[in-house]
């Protein structure tokens, strides 16, 4: 009975010490994990906002690597994207609004060009009337000069 005790009394003594007695070895990552993370950092890249010149629609090319990654994903996956023109606040209402518009329309054209469903877009136009950044300065302008990408996972 007492080196049951003992024996009991040890191994408590080493585990809150913080020594192992059996090494398991590094946690993996099951394949389903690491999936659902790498969809995970995919879907946060290829929504990122699009941001456009000054009284411009049209799509940067510096986009159009995403907008190819944000075509295939929208396809092989089945998912409805909802693309939401806006613009800064120079000038008035309503041109900003058809601009804010014709951006939204571009990214729309692009993806469609690349084999996207027309029924699987959605474009609405905000105009200037969400900035995410002060319009008093060039580089908070720049960012509200922007369509924002949505996606949502058609229910299967």
């Amino acid at each position: 009975m007492k080196i049951k005790l003992f024996i009991s009394a040890m191994a408590m003594l080493l585990f809150f010490a913080g020594v192992k007695a059996i090494d398991a070895g590094p946690v993996k990552k099951t394949a389903h994990k690491t999936a659902a993370l790498d969809k995970s950092a995919l879907i946060a890249e290829v929504t990122r906002n699009l941001e456009y010149d000054f009284a411009k629609a049209s799509v940067r090319t510096a986009y159009y690597t995403n907008l190819n990654k944000l075509a295939k994903l929208v396809i092989d996956d089945d998912y409805v994207v909802s693309l939401r023109g806006h613009a800064d606040s120079i000038g008035s209402f309503k041109p900003n609004w058809v601009l804010s518009e014709k951006r939204a329309v571009e990214v729309k054209d692009y993806l469609v060009a690349k084999g996207v469903k027309k029924d699987r877009i959605v474009t609405v136009p905000f105009g200037s009337t969400i900035p995410i950044a002060s319009n008093k300065t060039e580089e908070g302008r720049q960012k509200n000069r922007r369509v924002e990408i949505k996606l949502k996972e058609i229910a299967k």
